[in-house]
Protein backbone atom coordinates (compact mmCIF):
# COMPACT_ATOMS: atom_id res chain seq x y z
CA UNK A 1 0.00 0.00 0.00
CA UNK A 2 1.12 3.31 -1.35
CA UNK A 3 0.01 5.66 1.84
CA UNK A 4 2.61 4.72 4.12
CA UNK A 5 5.34 5.38 1.92
CA UNK A 6 7.34 2.41 2.32
CA UNK A 7 6.46 1.91 6.14
CA UNK A 8 4.70 -1.54 7.91
CA UNK A 9 4.43 -1.39 10.81
CA UNK A 10 2.94 -3.94 13.27
CA UNK A 11 -0.31 -2.58 13.95
CA UNK A 12 -2.40 -5.17 15.40
CA UNK A 13 -2.21 -4.40 19.09
CA UNK A 14 -3.28 -0.50 18.28
CA UNK A 15 -6.40 0.55 19.50
CA UNK A 16 -8.00 3.79 18.67
CA UNK A 17 -6.69 6.65 20.46
CA UNK A 18 -9.21 9.07 21.85
CA UNK A 19 -7.21 12.07 20.75
CA UNK A 20 -8.43 11.55 17.31
CA UNK A 21 -10.93 13.58 17.11
CA UNK A 22 -9.35 16.14 18.27
CA UNK A 23 -6.39 15.74 15.72
CA UNK A 24 -8.99 15.88 12.49
CA UNK A 25 -10.39 19.12 14.40
CA UNK A 26 -7.05 20.95 14.22
CA UNK A 27 -6.01 19.46 11.14
CA UNK A 28 -2.73 18.65 12.37
CA UNK A 29 -1.48 16.08 9.74
CA UNK A 30 2.14 16.32 8.28
CA UNK A 31 2.55 15.94 4.87
CA UNK A 32 5.26 14.30 2.98
CA UNK A 33 6.03 13.82 -0.61
CA UNK A 34 7.38 10.97 -2.66
CA UNK A 35 8.47 11.75 -6.21
CA UNK A 36 7.29 9.39 -9.27
CA UNK A 37 9.59 9.01 -11.89
CA UNK A 38 9.78 8.57 -15.35
CA UNK A 39 12.04 5.64 -15.46
CA UNK A 40 13.45 6.01 -19.39
CA UNK A 41 14.11 9.95 -18.67
CA UNK A 42 15.01 10.16 -15.09
CA UNK A 43 12.93 13.41 -14.94
CA UNK A 44 10.22 13.44 -12.05
CA UNK A 45 7.19 13.29 -13.26
CA UNK A 46 5.07 13.48 -10.41
CA UNK A 47 4.63 13.25 -6.24
CA UNK A 48 2.38 11.50 -4.27
CA UNK A 49 1.08 13.05 -0.77
CA UNK A 50 1.57 10.31 2.14
CA UNK A 51 -0.07 11.79 5.39
CA UNK A 52 1.09 11.32 8.98
CA UNK A 53 -0.34 11.24 12.70
CA UNK A 54 0.38 12.98 15.39
CA UNK A 55 4.47 12.67 15.89
CA UNK A 56 5.70 10.37 18.43
CA UNK A 57 2.62 8.53 19.00
CA UNK A 58 1.03 5.76 18.48
CA UNK A 59 -0.74 7.03 15.46
CA UNK A 60 2.15 8.29 13.60
CA UNK A 61 2.27 5.90 11.05
CA UNK A 62 0.06 6.14 8.32
CA UNK A 63 -0.95 2.70 8.70
CA UNK A 64 -2.26 2.73 12.14
CA UNK A 65 -3.77 6.27 11.91
CA UNK A 66 -6.31 5.50 9.22
CA UNK A 67 -7.17 1.98 10.57
CA UNK A 68 -7.72 4.03 13.72
CA UNK A 69 -9.93 6.62 12.20
CA UNK A 70 -12.42 3.35 9.80
CA UNK A 71 -12.79 2.03 13.52
CA UNK A 72 -14.18 5.39 15.12
CA UNK A 73 -16.04 5.84 11.61
CA UNK A 74 -13.90 9.09 11.12
CA UNK A 75 -12.27 8.18 7.73
CA UNK A 76 -14.05 10.59 5.95
CA UNK A 77 -13.39 13.34 7.60
CA UNK A 78 -9.61 12.54 8.27
CA UNK A 79 -9.58 12.05 4.71
CA UNK A 80 -11.00 15.63 4.10
CA UNK A 81 -8.18 16.93 6.43
CA UNK A 82 -5.45 15.08 4.73
CA UNK A 83 -6.88 16.30 0.99
CA UNK A 84 -6.96 19.67 1.99
CA UNK A 85 -3.56 19.65 3.49
CA UNK A 86 -2.06 18.17 0.69
CA UNK A 87 -3.35 20.28 -1.75
CA UNK A 88 -2.75 23.31 0.44
CA UNK A 89 1.23 22.09 0.96
CA UNK A 90 1.55 21.44 -2.69
CA UNK A 91 0.48 24.73 -3.92
CA UNK A 92 2.83 26.39 -1.02
CA UNK A 93 5.79 24.27 -2.53
CA UNK A 94 5.18 25.61 -6.21
CA UNK A 95 5.98 22.41 -8.48
CA UNK A 96 4.25 21.85 -11.16
CA UNK A 97 4.37 18.19 -11.46
CA UNK A 98 1.18 16.07 -11.01
CA UNK A 99 0.31 15.15 -7.64
CA UNK A 100 -1.20 11.63 -6.43
CA UNK A 101 -3.93 11.75 -3.94
CA UNK A 102 -4.81 8.77 -1.80
CA UNK A 103 -8.98 8.08 -1.62
CA UNK A 104 -10.64 5.09 0.06
CA UNK A 105 -14.00 4.84 -2.18
CA UNK A 106 -15.81 3.60 0.76
CA UNK A 107 -15.97 6.97 2.20
CA UNK A 108 -18.34 8.30 -0.83
CA UNK A 109 -20.97 6.15 0.89
CA UNK A 110 -20.44 7.66 4.62
CA UNK A 111 -22.86 10.55 5.48
CA UNK A 112 -20.17 12.71 6.32
CA UNK A 113 -18.62 13.05 2.75
CA UNK A 114 -19.32 16.07 0.89
CA UNK A 115 -19.68 15.30 -2.36
CA UNK A 116 -17.58 18.08 -4.34
CA UNK A 117 -15.80 19.30 -1.65
CA UNK A 118 -12.19 18.09 -3.48
CA UNK A 119 -13.64 20.15 -6.85
CA UNK A 120 -14.22 23.30 -4.66
CA UNK A 121 -10.79 23.16 -2.67
CA UNK A 122 -9.32 22.93 -6.45
CA UNK A 123 -10.84 26.51 -7.45
CA UNK A 124 -9.91 28.13 -4.43
CA UNK A 125 -6.41 27.15 -4.63
CA UNK A 126 -6.43 27.72 -8.28
CA UNK A 127 -5.10 23.93 -9.02
CA UNK A 128 -7.37 22.60 -12.43
CA UNK A 129 -8.79 18.67 -11.68
CA UNK A 130 -6.31 17.26 -14.29
CA UNK A 131 -3.02 17.82 -12.32
CA UNK A 132 -4.42 16.33 -9.38
CA UNK A 133 -4.63 12.07 -10.11
CA UNK A 134 -7.17 9.90 -7.22
CA UNK A 135 -5.57 7.27 -6.50
CA UNK A 136 -7.97 4.87 -5.44
CA UNK A 137 -7.29 2.76 -2.21
CA UNK A 138 -8.32 0.67 -0.30
CA UNK A 139 -7.71 -1.36 3.33
CA UNK A 140 -10.91 -2.68 4.64
CA UNK A 141 -11.69 -6.28 3.17
CA UNK A 142 -14.89 -7.22 1.68
CA UNK A 143 -15.31 -3.63 0.11
CA UNK A 144 -18.00 -4.33 -3.32
CA UNK A 145 -15.97 -3.94 -5.98
CA UNK A 146 -18.65 -1.92 -7.67
CA UNK A 147 -18.28 0.73 -4.90
CA UNK A 148 -14.60 1.25 -6.35
CA UNK A 149 -15.84 1.64 -9.92
CA UNK A 150 -18.72 3.96 -9.26
CA UNK A 151 -15.83 5.79 -7.25
CA UNK A 152 -13.30 5.99 -10.39
CA UNK A 153 -16.97 7.01 -12.79
CA UNK A 154 -17.39 9.93 -9.39
CA UNK A 155 -13.97 11.42 -10.10
CA UNK A 156 -13.25 10.96 -13.83
CA UNK A 157 -16.88 13.25 -14.30
CA UNK A 158 -14.92 15.86 -12.30
CA UNK A 159 -11.81 15.94 -14.56
CA UNK A 160 -9.50 14.19 -11.92
CA UNK A 161 -6.88 11.00 -14.00
CA UNK A 162 -7.02 8.08 -12.17
CA UNK A 163 -4.94 5.86 -10.63
CA UNK A 164 -5.86 1.89 -9.25
CA UNK A 165 -3.02 1.18 -6.34
CA UNK A 166 -1.81 -1.67 -5.12
CA UNK A 167 -2.43 -3.77 -8.40
CA UNK A 168 -1.46 -7.45 -8.33
CA UNK A 169 -2.78 -7.70 -4.14
CA UNK A 170 -4.88 -10.14 -3.21
CA UNK A 171 -7.93 -7.87 -3.75
CA UNK A 172 -10.90 -7.68 -6.72
CA UNK A 173 -8.56 -5.03 -9.16
CA UNK A 174 -8.31 -7.11 -11.96
CA UNK A 175 -11.95 -7.38 -12.17
CA UNK A 176 -12.47 -3.36 -11.51
CA UNK A 177 -9.62 -3.24 -13.97
CA UNK A 178 -11.54 -4.69 -16.70
CA UNK A 179 -13.86 -3.07 -16.29
CA UNK A 180 -12.93 0.97 -15.84
CA UNK A 181 -10.34 2.80 -18.12
CA UNK A 182 -7.92 3.68 -14.86
CA UNK A 183 -4.60 6.42 -16.55
CA UNK A 184 -2.62 4.65 -14.19
CA UNK A 185 -2.19 1.36 -12.62
CA UNK A 186 0.52 0.49 -9.26
CA UNK A 187 2.02 -2.31 -9.77
CA UNK A 188 2.01 -3.40 -5.78
CA UNK A 189 5.75 -3.75 -4.24
CA UNK A 190 5.36 -7.44 -3.93
CA UNK A 191 6.28 -8.33 -7.15
CA UNK A 192 9.00 -5.34 -7.47
CA UNK A 193 11.02 -6.72 -4.58
CA UNK A 194 13.64 -9.42 -5.57
CA UNK A 195 12.34 -8.95 -9.06
CA UNK A 196 15.84 -9.06 -11.00
CA UNK A 197 16.27 -12.45 -9.65
CA UNK A 198 12.83 -14.41 -9.60
CA UNK A 199 11.82 -14.91 -13.56
CA UNK A 200 8.14 -15.91 -12.03
CA UNK A 201 7.67 -12.17 -11.19
CA UNK A 202 9.05 -11.42 -13.98
CA UNK A 203 6.62 -12.85 -16.02
CA UNK A 204 3.91 -11.46 -14.08
CA UNK A 205 5.50 -7.92 -14.50
CA UNK A 206 5.88 -7.96 -18.24
CA UNK A 207 2.48 -9.55 -18.81
CA UNK A 208 0.57 -6.95 -16.23
CA UNK A 209 2.76 -4.12 -18.57
CA UNK A 210 1.87 -5.51 -21.76
CA UNK A 211 -2.48 -5.41 -20.34
CA UNK A 212 -2.27 -1.81 -19.15
CA UNK A 213 -0.58 -0.89 -22.31
CA UNK A 214 -3.31 -2.24 -24.62
CA UNK A 215 -5.91 -0.54 -22.62
CA UNK A 216 -4.07 2.76 -22.58
CA UNK A 217 -3.00 3.15 -18.83
CA UNK A 218 0.59 3.20 -17.68
CA UNK A 219 2.56 1.46 -15.30
CA UNK A 220 3.69 2.84 -12.06
CA UNK A 221 6.07 0.41 -10.14
CA UNK A 222 5.95 0.82 -6.34
CA UNK A 223 8.66 0.16 -3.89
CA UNK A 224 11.78 0.14 -6.10
CA UNK A 225 14.57 -0.05 -3.71
CA UNK A 226 17.46 -1.16 -5.34
CA UNK A 227 19.43 -0.32 -8.57
CA UNK A 228 18.93 -4.32 -10.10
CA UNK A 229 14.85 -3.66 -9.64
CA UNK A 230 15.22 -0.50 -11.10
CA UNK A 231 17.01 -1.62 -14.32
CA UNK A 232 14.88 -4.79 -14.46
CA UNK A 233 11.82 -2.46 -15.03
CA UNK A 234 13.67 0.03 -17.46
CA UNK A 235 13.81 -3.44 -19.47
CA UNK A 236 10.21 -4.41 -18.92
CA UNK A 237 8.82 -1.26 -19.82
CA UNK A 238 7.27 0.32 -16.89
CA UNK A 239 6.44 3.84 -17.59
CA UNK A 240 7.34 5.46 -13.42
CA UNK A 241 9.23 4.04 -10.90
CA UNK A 242 8.18 5.06 -7.08
CA UNK A 243 10.72 4.16 -3.72
CA UNK A 244 13.35 4.46 -1.52
CA UNK A 245 16.16 3.81 -4.29
CA UNK A 246 14.85 7.48 -5.99
CA UNK A 247 14.11 9.42 -2.90
CA UNK A 248 12.16 9.44 0.87
CA UNK A 249 8.92 11.40 1.08
CA UNK A 250 9.95 14.28 2.38
CA UNK A 251 7.75 17.92 3.71
CA UNK A 252 9.97 20.08 1.71
CA UNK A 253 10.01 18.08 -2.05
CA UNK A 254 11.27 22.16 -3.70
CA UNK A 255 14.28 22.65 -1.86
CA UNK A 256 15.13 18.97 -2.46
CA UNK A 257 14.97 18.83 -6.18
CA UNK A 258 18.09 19.94 -6.80
CA UNK A 259 20.04 16.74 -5.54
CA UNK A 260 16.81 14.72 -6.38
CA UNK A 261 17.64 15.63 -9.99
CA UNK A 262 21.48 15.41 -9.49
CA UNK A 263 20.35 11.44 -8.22
CA UNK A 264 18.09 10.84 -11.20
CA UNK A 265 20.94 11.85 -13.66
CA UNK A 266 23.36 9.70 -12.24
CA UNK A 267 21.13 6.50 -12.14
CA UNK A 268 19.67 7.47 -15.47
CA UNK A 269 22.96 7.40 -17.08
CA UNK A 270 23.73 3.77 -15.53
CA UNK A 271 20.79 2.46 -16.63
CA UNK A 272 20.36 4.20 -19.88
CA UNK A 273 18.62 1.46 -22.55
CA UNK A 274 21.00 0.85 -25.77
CA UNK A 275 21.43 2.91 -28.55
CA UNK A 276 17.95 1.37 -29.91
CA UNK A 277 15.84 2.83 -27.14
CA UNK A 278 15.94 6.51 -28.92
CA UNK A 279 14.81 5.58 -32.10
CA UNK A 280 11.68 6.67 -31.38
CA UNK A 281 12.97 9.96 -31.30
CA UNK A 282 12.82 9.71 -35.31
CA UNK A 283 9.18 9.62 -34.91
CA UNK A 284 8.52 12.77 -33.28
CA UNK A 285 6.78 15.65 -35.48
CA UNK A 286 6.55 19.04 -34.08
CA UNK A 287 2.93 20.18 -34.05
CA UNK A 288 1.71 22.85 -31.69
CA UNK A 289 -1.10 21.39 -29.20
CA UNK A 290 -4.39 22.98 -28.62
CA UNK A 291 -4.71 24.43 -25.23
CA UNK A 292 -7.23 23.31 -23.10
CA UNK A 293 -8.86 26.43 -23.65
CA UNK A 294 -9.42 26.35 -27.32
CA UNK A 295 -12.42 26.53 -29.17
CA UNK A 296 -13.93 24.04 -31.75
CA UNK A 297 -13.95 26.51 -34.18
CA UNK A 298 -10.23 27.17 -33.10
CA UNK A 299 -9.43 23.33 -34.05
CA UNK A 300 -10.70 23.69 -36.83
CA UNK A 301 -8.77 26.61 -38.27
CA UNK A 302 -5.59 24.60 -36.87
CA UNK A 303 -6.72 21.68 -38.92
CA UNK A 304 -7.29 23.49 -42.26
CA UNK A 305 -3.64 25.00 -41.88
CA UNK A 306 -2.05 21.56 -41.08
CA UNK A 307 -3.83 19.16 -43.85
CA UNK A 308 -0.96 16.41 -43.37
CA UNK A 309 -2.11 16.38 -39.39
CA UNK A 310 -4.73 13.62 -38.50
CA UNK A 311 -4.82 14.69 -34.99
CA UNK A 312 -3.81 17.37 -32.56
CA UNK A 313 -3.07 17.02 -28.90
CA UNK A 314 -4.63 18.91 -25.77
CA UNK A 315 -2.51 19.98 -23.15
CA UNK A 316 -2.91 21.97 -19.84
CA UNK A 317 -0.67 25.12 -19.36
CA UNK A 318 2.18 23.01 -18.30
CA UNK A 319 2.45 21.02 -21.48
CA UNK A 320 0.80 18.13 -20.04
CA UNK A 321 -1.15 16.06 -22.81
CA UNK A 322 -5.17 16.08 -21.26
CA UNK A 323 -6.71 14.26 -24.83
CA UNK A 324 -6.33 14.11 -28.28
CA UNK A 325 -8.65 15.61 -30.86
CA UNK A 326 -9.29 13.66 -34.26
CA UNK A 327 -9.86 15.69 -37.37
CA UNK A 328 -12.91 13.29 -38.28
CA UNK A 329 -14.58 14.29 -35.57
CA UNK A 330 -14.16 17.91 -36.17
CA UNK A 331 -15.77 17.38 -39.41
CA UNK A 332 -18.63 15.20 -38.10
CA UNK A 333 -19.36 18.11 -35.39
CA UNK A 334 -19.20 20.62 -37.85
CA UNK A 335 -19.86 19.38 -41.11
CA UNK A 336 -23.76 19.16 -40.20
CA UNK A 337 -26.43 21.50 -41.16
CA UNK A 338 -25.99 24.82 -37.92
CA UNK A 339 -22.67 22.51 -36.70
CA UNK A 340 -20.83 25.78 -36.01
CA UNK A 341 -23.58 27.62 -34.14
CA UNK A 342 -24.41 24.46 -32.49
CA UNK A 343 -20.45 23.29 -31.65
CA UNK A 344 -17.82 25.95 -32.67
CA UNK A 345 -18.09 28.01 -29.26
CA UNK A 346 -17.65 24.92 -27.34
CA UNK A 347 -14.28 24.03 -25.71
CA UNK A 348 -11.91 21.12 -27.20
CA UNK A 349 -12.00 19.80 -23.75
CA UNK A 350 -15.61 18.89 -24.43
CA UNK A 351 -15.89 16.72 -27.55
CA UNK A 352 -11.45 15.61 -27.00
CA UNK A 353 -10.83 12.09 -26.67
CA UNK A 354 -9.72 11.54 -22.93
CA UNK A 355 -6.49 9.54 -22.09
CA UNK A 356 -4.56 10.03 -25.19
CA UNK A 357 -1.86 7.06 -25.83
CA UNK A 358 1.48 8.80 -24.48
CA UNK A 359 4.85 7.29 -25.17
CA UNK A 360 8.16 8.69 -23.74
CA UNK A 361 10.68 9.95 -26.12
CA UNK A 362 13.18 7.61 -24.58
CA UNK A 363 11.43 4.39 -25.08
CA UNK A 364 12.41 1.85 -26.77
CA UNK A 365 11.35 0.98 -30.34
CA UNK A 366 9.75 -2.32 -29.16
CA UNK A 367 7.74 -0.92 -25.78
CA UNK A 368 6.20 1.29 -28.33
CA UNK A 369 5.50 -1.06 -30.80
CA UNK A 370 3.53 -2.69 -28.01
CA UNK A 371 1.28 0.01 -26.44
CA UNK A 372 0.44 0.97 -30.08
CA UNK A 373 -0.47 -1.91 -31.41
CA UNK A 374 -1.93 -3.14 -28.39
CA UNK A 375 -4.84 -0.68 -28.48
CA UNK A 376 -8.19 -1.22 -29.06
CA UNK A 377 -8.80 -2.35 -32.64
CA UNK A 378 -10.36 0.96 -33.64
CA UNK A 379 -7.69 3.20 -32.40
CA UNK A 380 -4.90 1.50 -33.95
CA UNK A 381 -4.21 3.71 -36.73
CA UNK A 382 -4.80 6.46 -34.30
CA UNK A 383 -1.64 9.23 -33.73
CA UNK A 384 -0.22 9.07 -30.47
CA UNK A 385 1.61 11.61 -28.51
CA UNK A 386 5.18 11.98 -27.41
CA UNK A 387 6.42 13.11 -24.11
CA UNK A 388 9.55 14.20 -22.24
CA UNK A 389 9.07 13.57 -18.54
CA UNK A 390 5.44 13.51 -18.99
CA UNK A 391 5.47 16.67 -20.95
CA UNK A 392 4.44 17.69 -24.83
CA UNK A 393 7.18 16.75 -27.35
CA UNK A 394 4.73 16.35 -30.41
CA UNK A 395 3.01 13.61 -32.09
CA UNK A 396 3.76 10.14 -34.05
CA UNK A 397 2.30 8.30 -36.51
CA UNK A 398 1.58 4.89 -37.17
CA UNK A 399 2.65 4.46 -40.48
CA UNK A 400 5.88 6.08 -39.76
CA UNK A 401 6.02 3.74 -36.83
CA UNK A 402 5.60 1.01 -38.93
CA UNK A 403 8.32 1.38 -41.76
CA UNK A 404 10.93 2.15 -38.79
CA UNK A 405 10.10 -1.33 -37.45
CA UNK A 406 10.63 -2.64 -41.16
CA UNK A 407 13.86 -0.58 -41.39
CA UNK A 408 14.74 -2.70 -37.92
CA UNK A 409 13.71 -5.84 -39.43
CA UNK A 410 15.62 -5.76 -42.49
CA UNK A 411 18.94 -4.41 -40.55
CA UNK A 412 18.15 -7.31 -37.70
CA UNK A 413 17.76 -9.91 -41.00
CA UNK A 414 21.08 -8.74 -42.71
CA UNK A 415 22.86 -9.07 -39.20
CA UNK A 416 21.46 -12.59 -38.57
CA UNK A 417 23.63 -15.71 -39.07
CA UNK A 418 22.12 -16.83 -42.57
CA UNK A 419 21.62 -20.64 -41.75
CA UNK A 420 19.84 -20.50 -38.57
CA UNK A 421 18.02 -16.86 -39.03
CA UNK A 422 19.77 -16.09 -35.52
CA UNK A 423 21.31 -12.88 -34.10
CA UNK A 424 24.78 -12.62 -35.32
CA UNK A 425 28.56 -11.20 -34.43
CA UNK A 426 26.75 -7.83 -33.54
CA UNK A 427 23.90 -8.47 -31.87
CA UNK A 428 25.43 -10.54 -29.66
CA UNK A 429 28.22 -8.43 -28.67
CA UNK A 430 25.05 -5.42 -27.74
CA UNK A 431 23.68 -8.61 -25.94
CA UNK A 432 26.89 -9.55 -23.95
CA UNK A 433 27.25 -5.24 -23.43
CA UNK A 434 23.68 -4.83 -22.25
CA UNK A 435 23.55 -8.20 -19.77
CA UNK A 436 27.26 -6.82 -18.71
CA UNK A 437 25.69 -3.24 -17.89
CA UNK A 438 23.05 -4.73 -15.62
CA UNK A 439 23.67 -5.20 -11.69
CA UNK A 440 22.05 -8.40 -11.18
CA UNK A 441 24.19 -11.56 -12.19
CA UNK A 442 23.91 -14.14 -15.14
CA UNK A 443 25.50 -16.70 -17.13
CA UNK A 444 27.25 -16.28 -20.49
CA UNK A 445 28.02 -18.98 -22.14
CA UNK A 446 29.49 -20.81 -25.42
CA UNK A 447 28.64 -23.57 -27.16
CA UNK A 448 29.75 -25.73 -30.14
CA UNK A 449 30.04 -29.37 -31.37
CA UNK A 450 32.49 -31.90 -30.68
CA UNK A 451 33.67 -33.47 -33.97
CA UNK A 452 31.84 -31.56 -36.51
CA UNK A 453 34.15 -30.74 -38.83
CA UNK A 454 34.87 -35.05 -39.41
CA UNK A 455 30.73 -35.37 -39.52
CA UNK A 456 30.46 -32.86 -42.23
CA UNK A 457 33.28 -34.25 -44.62
CA UNK A 458 31.54 -37.80 -43.74
CA UNK A 459 27.79 -37.80 -43.82
CA UNK A 460 27.57 -33.95 -45.91
CA UNK A 461 27.14 -30.50 -45.67
CA UNK A 462 23.44 -31.32 -46.15
CA UNK A 463 22.79 -33.12 -42.93
CA UNK A 464 25.26 -30.79 -41.28
CA UNK A 465 23.38 -27.98 -41.38
CA UNK A 466 20.04 -30.11 -40.23
CA UNK A 467 22.22 -31.00 -37.12
CA UNK A 468 23.05 -26.80 -36.60
CA UNK A 469 19.12 -26.32 -37.66
CA UNK A 470 18.06 -28.75 -34.83
CA UNK A 471 20.68 -27.76 -32.29
CA UNK A 472 19.23 -24.17 -32.93
CA UNK A 473 15.47 -25.23 -32.76
CA UNK A 474 16.08 -26.84 -29.35
CA UNK A 475 18.33 -23.71 -27.85
CA UNK A 476 15.63 -21.60 -28.55
CA UNK A 477 12.74 -23.94 -26.81
CA UNK A 478 14.81 -23.79 -23.95
CA UNK A 479 15.04 -19.76 -23.75
CA UNK A 480 12.99 -18.06 -21.21
CA UNK A 481 12.17 -14.45 -20.96
CA UNK A 482 14.89 -12.66 -20.79
CA UNK A 483 17.56 -14.99 -22.01
CA UNK A 484 18.68 -14.40 -25.51
CA UNK A 485 20.80 -16.89 -28.21
CA UNK A 486 23.26 -15.83 -31.23
CA UNK A 487 24.81 -18.03 -33.88
CA UNK A 488 28.49 -16.41 -33.95
CA UNK A 489 28.77 -18.88 -37.39
CA UNK A 490 29.41 -22.63 -38.24
CA UNK A 491 28.83 -24.93 -35.16
CA UNK A 492 29.39 -21.67 -32.74
CA UNK A 493 26.48 -20.16 -30.55
CA UNK A 494 25.81 -18.22 -27.61
CA UNK A 495 23.44 -18.33 -24.88
CA UNK A 496 22.77 -15.97 -22.19
CA UNK A 497 21.07 -16.74 -19.31
CA UNK A 498 19.00 -13.87 -17.22
CA UNK A 499 18.59 -16.15 -14.13
CA UNK A 500 21.66 -18.72 -13.12
CA UNK A 501 20.55 -19.95 -10.64
CA UNK A 502 19.23 -23.29 -11.91
CA UNK A 503 22.31 -22.99 -14.77
CA UNK A 504 23.53 -26.72 -14.32
CA UNK A 505 20.08 -28.66 -14.34
CA UNK A 506 18.94 -26.40 -18.05
CA UNK A 507 22.23 -26.71 -19.28
CA UNK A 508 22.67 -30.43 -18.80
CA UNK A 509 19.42 -30.74 -20.11
CA UNK A 510 19.99 -28.99 -23.57
CA UNK A 511 22.59 -31.18 -23.42
CA UNK A 512 20.29 -34.52 -23.13
CA UNK A 513 17.80 -33.41 -25.93
CA UNK A 514 20.31 -32.64 -28.49
CA UNK A 515 21.90 -36.31 -27.69
CA UNK A 516 18.64 -37.45 -28.84
CA UNK A 517 17.84 -35.60 -31.58
CA UNK A 518 21.45 -36.09 -32.72
CA UNK A 519 21.12 -39.88 -32.76
CA UNK A 520 17.20 -39.19 -34.44
CA UNK A 521 19.09 -37.88 -37.01
CA UNK A 522 21.85 -40.44 -37.54
CA UNK A 523 21.72 -44.30 -39.22
CA UNK A 524 21.18 -46.83 -36.34
CA UNK A 525 24.30 -48.94 -36.99
CA UNK A 526 26.03 -45.46 -36.25
CA UNK A 527 24.19 -44.96 -33.05
CA UNK A 528 24.46 -48.57 -32.31
CA UNK A 529 28.38 -48.28 -32.55
CA UNK A 530 28.23 -44.88 -30.98
CA UNK A 531 30.19 -43.01 -33.45
CA UNK A 532 31.84 -43.22 -37.03
CA UNK A 533 35.01 -43.69 -39.16
CA UNK A 534 36.46 -40.58 -40.24
CA UNK A 535 40.03 -38.40 -41.19
CA UNK A 536 41.05 -35.92 -38.79
CA UNK A 537 42.86 -32.61 -39.25
CA UNK A 538 46.22 -34.44 -40.28
CA UNK A 539 44.87 -36.83 -42.82
CA UNK A 540 44.59 -39.60 -40.50
CA UNK A 541 41.61 -42.18 -39.90
CA UNK A 542 40.39 -42.77 -36.71
CA UNK A 543 36.82 -43.09 -35.01
CA UNK A 544 34.80 -40.36 -33.49
CA UNK A 545 32.16 -39.81 -31.36
CA UNK A 546 28.73 -38.79 -32.11
CA UNK A 547 28.53 -34.56 -31.92
CA UNK A 548 28.45 -33.59 -28.61
CA UNK A 549 27.43 -30.63 -27.47
CA UNK A 550 30.63 -28.33 -25.58
CA UNK A 551 29.48 -25.84 -23.02
CA UNK A 552 32.03 -23.47 -21.55
CA UNK A 553 29.89 -21.10 -19.12
CA UNK A 554 30.87 -18.23 -16.95
CA UNK A 555 28.35 -17.12 -14.02
CA UNK A 556 29.16 -12.77 -13.93
CA UNK A 557 27.86 -11.74 -10.49
CA UNK A 558 26.68 -8.40 -12.50
CA UNK A 559 29.27 -6.05 -10.78
CA UNK A 560 32.43 -6.79 -13.37
CA UNK A 561 32.53 -7.91 -16.23
CA UNK A 562 35.78 -9.42 -18.41
CA UNK A 563 37.47 -7.43 -21.17
CA UNK A 564 37.10 -9.85 -23.49
CA UNK A 565 34.43 -12.68 -23.34
CA UNK A 566 36.38 -14.82 -25.73
CA UNK A 567 39.29 -14.92 -24.19
CA UNK A 568 37.61 -16.10 -21.20
CA UNK A 569 35.10 -18.42 -23.30
CA UNK A 570 38.35 -20.02 -25.05
CA UNK A 571 40.51 -21.25 -21.80
CA UNK A 572 37.51 -22.80 -20.55
CA UNK A 573 36.43 -24.90 -23.67
CA UNK A 574 39.20 -27.12 -23.73
CA UNK A 575 38.38 -27.84 -19.59
CA UNK A 576 34.91 -28.59 -20.89
CA UNK A 577 35.66 -30.72 -23.99
CA UNK A 578 37.68 -33.08 -21.71
CA UNK A 579 35.02 -33.23 -18.80
CA UNK A 580 32.88 -36.15 -18.91
CA UNK A 581 29.86 -33.86 -18.52
CA UNK A 582 31.29 -31.60 -21.54
CA UNK A 583 30.83 -28.38 -19.51
CA UNK A 584 31.48 -26.43 -17.61
CA UNK A 585 30.72 -23.42 -15.38
CA UNK A 586 33.34 -21.03 -13.80
CA UNK A 587 32.53 -17.38 -11.58
CA UNK A 588 33.70 -14.62 -12.75
CA UNK A 589 35.70 -13.19 -11.29
CA UNK A 590 37.12 -16.11 -9.74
Amino acid sequence: MSLNGGMNPDISCISPISGLDAFIDTAAVTVHFQPIVAVHSGHVFAYEALSRGPAGTALEPPLALFRAARERHLLAPLEAVCRERAMTRWVDEGLDERLFINVSPEVLLDPQHRSGETRRLLETLGLPPHRVVIELTEQSPGIDPTLMAEAVRHYQSMGFAIALDDLGEGYAGLRLWSEIAPDFVKLDRHFVSGLDGDPVKRRFVRAIIDIAHSMGSQVIAEGVEREAELACLVELGADYCQGWLLAHPAPDPARRRPALEERLATLTRRHRLPLEAVIIERLCTRVTPLAADASVAEASERFAAEPDSRCLAVVDEQAVPIGVLDRQRILALLGKRFGFDLHGRQRVTRVMRHAPLCVEGSASLDQVSRKVTGRERDLRDEDFVITEAGRYRGMGRVVDLLQVITEQRVEIARQANPLTQLPGNAPIRAALDRFAGRARPFIAAYLDLDHFKPFNDRFGYALGDRLLLTLAELLGESLRDGDFLGHLGGDDFVLLLDDPRDRHARLADIQRRFRRACEALMPEAIVRADGFDGVDRFGQRRVFGLPRLSIAALMLSGTRRPASFGDCWRSLKAQAKRDATGRVVARYPA
